[in-house]
């Protein structure tokens, strides 16, 4: 063991002269660093600024007394990401889920013997997550409506939350509500423009065409501005479209135009012969499109739809604009206060862990995917 760390050291740190002096001067002022910022974490910080403002964080203005509502939505969106994530990773280790689902659910029971509902709240919706996973591992059935049950799950959160008035609506909650509506109906339009932009007629080809370079060719700021001013005209002035719909409005148009793109590069993937064969055996245009060309496309494109996701994610925080409360505006909300004004180190370094640990896990479900498919295609 000490032969290989010095073997690994040698070749890694001081391999070459400019290298060994590099080494040298860099270790120490790295280590130098790492202990002032742990000191400061533990010692100098204020984190007292993110429990005792967790709800703002976590819902944004959401009625107080309705938070039970917000309770069951994170609830739910929580057994959909475990049931995702399950269902990704199709590993029989289930262990490690188990576990950390039993340590949140005890750390989630002292935090609420200490008044902390909040982060009672928010380790029991990880633990229901773990759970998920270790549901999907007993029960591998489960996966085969992951989609149907993302679309339930979905219809479900907007019913409970409806009652409390969609304007209230902030938060982490809000931003991964909007990401995870977005992208649902996102890819939808998307495979229509495609199909739209690869058809034979040429009014329809061109107009797909156009709608996709157009949007592509503007940022996702002027989108937001367009449909929050666009979308109340195409209605009746009696019906009241709220900010929450049209940001959701806007990253639909948007990312509909990308994912038109990817699913276009698969739709071109596939073999002419698959389309041949279709045509030998009877398919009618439609049923060739849908039945034969757009699974094989879709499989073809999914770990560059699912980055398309962590970039919408990483996008809602343009919805300030219009009036929404996501996660990042609810922590400059919170440093508005004159009481937490010399807080920001600590609420922008939490708001920076959040949007990592989320950005990580697309990111790494990204990668089991495309993964498991170049095993499947060897």
């Amino acid at each position: 063991m000490a032969m290989t760390i010095q073997r690994w050291t040698r070749y890694n740190l001081f391999a070459t002269p400019s290298s060994a002096v590099l080494s040298i001067v860099s270790i120490p002022l790295t280590i130098y660093v790492a202990f002032l910022a742990v000191r400061w974490a533990m010692v100098d910080a204020r984190w007292s600024v993110i429990t005792d403002n967790l709800v703002v964080l976590l819902v944004g203005t959401f009625p107080r007394d309705q938070l039970w509502r917000a309770v069951i939505a994170g609830a739910v969106l929580s057994l959909l990401v475990g049931l995702t994530i399950g269902v990704v990773l199709a590993t029989r280790r289930w262990k490690a889920s188990a576990i950390l689902a039993s340590v949140c659910l005890v750390a989630a029971a002292l935090s609420f013997a200490l008044h902390q509902q909040a982060v009672a709240g928010a380790l029991v919706c990880i633990s229901i997550a773990a759970l998920a996973r270790v549901a999907v591992i007993r029960a591998p059935m489960v996966s085969r409506g992951i989609g149907l049950l993302w679309l339930l799950g979905l219809g479900s959160i907007c019913a409970v939350l409806a009652p409390a008035g969609v304007s209230n609506w902030g938060g982490l909650l809000a931003s991964v509500l909007v990401t995870s509506i977005a992208t649902l109906l996102s890819l939808p339009l998307g495979i229509l423009l495609a199909f739209g932009k690869n058809s034979r007629y040429s009014s329809l080809r061109l107009a797909c065409s156009g709608y996709i370079e157009l949007v592509r060719s503007v940022p996702v700021i002027c989108i937001v501005y367009w449909a929050w001013i666009i979308v109340p005209l195409v209605f009746p002035p009696q019906f009241h479209i709220s900010d929450l719909a049209r940001g959701v409005t806007a990253f639909v148009l948007f990312y509909g135009a990308y994912t038109a793109e990817y699913v276009r590069a698969g739709i071109q993937g596939v073999a002419r012969g698959q389309s041949e064969a279709a045509q030998s055996l009877g398919f009618g245009k439609l049923d060739e499109n849908f039945i034969i060309v757009l699974p094989q496309a879709l499989k073809a494109v999914i770990p560059a739809l699912v980055g398309n996701v962590l970039d919408l994610f990483n996008n809602v925080p343009a919805l300030f604009i219009i009036g929404l409360t996501d996660f990042l505006k609810a922590g400059q909300t919170i440093l508005a206060n004159p009481q937490y004004s010399g807080s920001q180190y600590e609420v922008y370094i939490f708001l920076f862990a959040v949007y990592l640990a989320i950005g990580a896990l697309i990111s790494y479900v990204a990668r089991r995917i495309e993964a498991r498919m170049n095993r499947g295609s060897r």
